[in-house]
Formats: C-alpha cells, sequence, structure tokens
C-alpha cells in the first residue's frame, strides 16, 4: 500500500467585507453599547454618591422651634447664598467677667433642637461663656444642601456675627464629630478671628474614615479629597485641644492619633485628651472633655 500522499494548499490573501448597510448597522451598535455602559456608569457615580451623602448627612427630621429666652435667634446670610439659623445664648458672661464667645458646630445627626434638649447649652453656660451654634444648610429651618463648602461658609458667618457683635471677645471654635471637619475649615478661614480650638471626635481627612465603612472604590469616587483637616489647620497656630473617646467605633481613635501626629509634625502645639471608656455618641456628656475645654477657656481669657 502506497503511503498517504498530504497535498498542502497555500491560501495568498481572504478578504472579507462587509456591505455598507451592514457595516453602518455594526456601527451603530457598538455605539449603542458604549452608550449603555456609559450611562449605567454614570448613573452608578450619582447612586454611589447620593447613598454617601444619605450617610454623611442624615438630616434629623426633629422640628426645630424659634429659640426661646435665654437663647436668641440668629438668621445669618453666607457666602453660598443660604440662609443659616442660629441659637446664641448670651448669659454666660453676664456676670461682667471679660467675654469668651464659643462657636460649636455639632454632627451630622444633631440639630438645634438636638443640642437644646442634650443640654449643651447649659455647659457652656457653667463655664461662663457665650455660645453661638448654627444649623448647617438644609438642617433644621437653615436653607440649601449640606456639603463641605456650604457647611463651612455657614460657620464662617457664625464666626463674623461673633465677632460683629463683640470685636474685643476671645474666640473659641469646637466641633464634634462631623462639626471638628468643619471647625478645622473654619480656624483656617477665620484664624486671626479666634483664640482657641476644640475638636472631639475629629479626623485626619475624611476618606480615612470612608474607608472603614466603605469598599475603597466607594471612597475614590465619593469623599476623595473631603473634609482634610491635617491640611486645612497644618497653618494655624492657635492653642489647640483634640479630644477622642478610646472606645470610639464609628471614627476610631486612630484617625485623631492621626491628625494629632500631623500637626505636631507641622510644628503646631496640640493637647490630646483620651477620654477612657468614651465611646463615639456618647462622648459629649464625659467630664473629662468640658474640664478640658474649661482648661482652654482659662489660658485664652
Amino acid at each position: 500500500m502506497e503511503p498517504a500522499k498530504i497535498e498542502i494548499v497555500s491560501v495568498e490573501s481572504v478578504n472579507v467585507s462587509l456591505a455598507p448597510g451592514s457595516r453602518r448597522a455594526a456601527i451603530r451598535r457598538f455605539g449603542s453599547l458604549v452608550f449603555w455602559v456609559a450611562l449605567v456608569v454614570v448613573l452608578g457615580h450619582f447612586m454611589i454618591e447620593a447613598f454617601v451623602r444619605q450617610m454623611l448627612y442624615p438630616v434629623p427630621s426633629f422640628p426645630v422651634p424659634k429659640a426661646s429666652s435665654p437663647l436668641e435667634e440668629v438668621r445669618l446670610s453666607t457666602a453660598e447664598a443660604d440662609t443659616v439659623i442660629g441659637w446664641f445664648d448670651p448669659t454666660g458672661s453676664s456676670d461682667g467677667a471679660a467675654t469668651i464667645q464659643v462657636l460649636f458646630l455639632h454632627g451630622n445627626g444633631e440639630n438645634l433642637a438636638t443640642l437644646h434638649m442634650a443640654g449643651m447649652f447649659e455647659e457652656f453656660r457653667r463655664l461662663g461663656v457665650d455660645v453661638l451654634a448654627v444649623d448647617y444648610p438644609g438642617y433644621g429651618r437653615s436653607t440649601g444642601t449640606p456639603g463641605e463648602a456650604a457647611n463651612v461658609a455657614a460657620a464662617v458667618a457664625g464666626c463674623e456675627w461673633l465677632a460683629e457683635r463683640d470685636p474685643d471677645a476671645k474666640r473659641i471654635v469646637m466641633g464634634w464629630s462631623l462639626g471638628a471637619a468643619v471647625a478645622a475649615q473654619t480656624a483656617t478661614r477665620c484664624a486671626d478671628q479666634l483664640h482657641g480650638i476644640v475638636l472631639a471626635s475629629a479626623w485626619k481627612d475624611l476618606a480615612g474614615v470612608a474607608g472603614d465603612h466603605f469598599p475603597a472604590f466607594v471612597v475614590r469616587m465619593a469623599v476623595s479629597g473631603d473634609y482634610d483637616s491635617a491640611a486645612a489647620l497644618r497653618n494655624v497656630d492657635l492653642p489647640m485641644i483634640l479630644i477622642h473617646g478610646d472606645r470610639d467605633d464609628l471614627i476610631a481613635t486612630r484617625h485623631g492619633s492621626a491628625l494629632r501626629d500631623s500637626l505636631v509634625g507641622a510644628g503646631r502645639s496640640v493637647r490630646w485628651v483620651s477620654v477612657a471608656g468614651a465611646g463615639h455618641n456618647d462622648l459629649m456628656g464625659r467630664r473629662e472633655v468640658w474640664r478640658a475645654v474649661s482648661d482652654l477657656i482659662e489660658s485664652v481669657g
């Protein structure tokens, strides 16, 4: 039997072309696919931003009435064209002593009414200081939408109002949680009107805290670069106290200590107060907090 013969056929070229109509249809299908992919990405981005915004600004539904004596209601116009409501308690320094003013900035789940119910104004009254607390845009009866620029503009308006009311007073800005981040941004804009800073449950930057609760891609999309307290305070040369509960499971202590270390590394003078056994929501009820605030008041007065 003869061995099998294998014949090799050389194919020099194969030219396959689409008819003009088929080519246009393929282009349309590809363009449609790109459109829908882009739409899904954009919608996903907005949905993620909306979700993170809701988590960052859970505006309480508790109604804020008009201020009643001894509190005075203050209406402030901000650089962001919002009108924000503040409550001012002038009774702290009514004994004739040199006036100390405190601008207090609350957390993201509070408003003026909840501050009042929690006894916050009474705490400052016991310290012998005048205090102004403001609701962020979108909180209580303040107009607008909360956001970093809008919240800081509200706080700056409050600081300027206090300075106009009593140019000779010594002023301290104090914030808790989100309010600490707003206070940090306010301090760098109002440094020449301030004499001290108190930050309770503060963070170095929002992205670091968000990374504890959200996937990395969400952080990059929604909060990267927001509320950078370390950058804001690096060049602010004022007496500063950082207060943190050592059992805070929302803004972990390491975020506060990271801010401290960053500022100390930049040559700033920082007092660190770690409150043993305190978490996040119970921190402001601890006497260690108010003793530290009292110490700062005495030092600037």
